[in-house]
């Protein structure tokens, strides 16, 4: 992607910070980019197979995270999912699909969504369930607005010297809106996000085998 490499840290963009009263004006550690399209092979066969294909449905599943989110320029999402080491043998329950409207818990996060192609095609979301989320993590940003041609990346925080990562933020809840007129309107994203802190989590003791002198 051009405009913003994956080194850089990026604020939210002045006019967004403008258009909408919820954005904070101060620069932020997350990225919210516009995307710089230029002709690729494998954007235009995405967006042939989204002409074609009913409903798109993207999962991080049980043991992944949803750092990102991607919205292409015909307003179709795309969740980015990844897993921190620090987070490798950890679970969530999540629903078998996605047939909810949104994930309000707070303790839960946003596991994947189906979204039929078009601008009247509903946003159906799965949700994650996980017990201790409200004591690992706080809430970073609330309502931030995801257009089509830009993306969000949450961000994963290190302590510098072993590159362990120590925090990293996920998307704890989306919802689909509409923006414009009624005669013209274009699909856009709301999402909330979560920092969650590995160093709270409690680790597993290990049991020596003890044996008698």
């Amino acid at each position: 992607m051009v405009g913003c490499p994956r080194t850089i840290r990026a604020s939210f963009k002045a006019s967004m910070a403008a258009d909408d009263p919820v954005a904070p004006a101060a620069p932020i550690p997350t990225r919210v980019c516009v995307l710089t399209m230029l002709p690729r092979p494998w954007l235009l066969l995405s967006t042939f197979i989204l002409s074609i294909a009913p409903a798109l449905g993207h999962s991080c599943s049980n043991n992944r995270i949803p750092y990102g989110l991607e919205v292409f320029r015909n307003g179709q999402p795309s969740l980015l999912c990844s897993r921190p080491n620090c987070f490798e043998k950890t679970y969530a329950d999540c629903d078998e699909r996605a047939m909810r409207k949104s994930c309000p818990s707070n303790t839960s996060w946003v596991g994947g969504f189906d979204k039929g192609y078009g601008l009247h095609e509903p946003l159906y979301v799965q949700c994650c369930e996980f017990e201790d989320l409200p004591r690992l993590s706080e809430v970073l940003f609330t309502s931030v607005i995801i257009r089509p041609g830009e993306y969000f990346e949450g961000e994963e925080v290190t302590n510098g010297q072993s590159e362990k990562i120590v925090s990293f933020d996920l998307i704890s809840d989306i919802t689909m809106i509409r923006e414009g007129p009624p005669d013209n309107q274009t699909l856009a994203y709301k999402i909330d996000i979560r920092r969650f802190h590995c160093s709270k989590m409690v680790k597993p003791k290990i049991v020596k085998n003890w044996r008698w002198p």
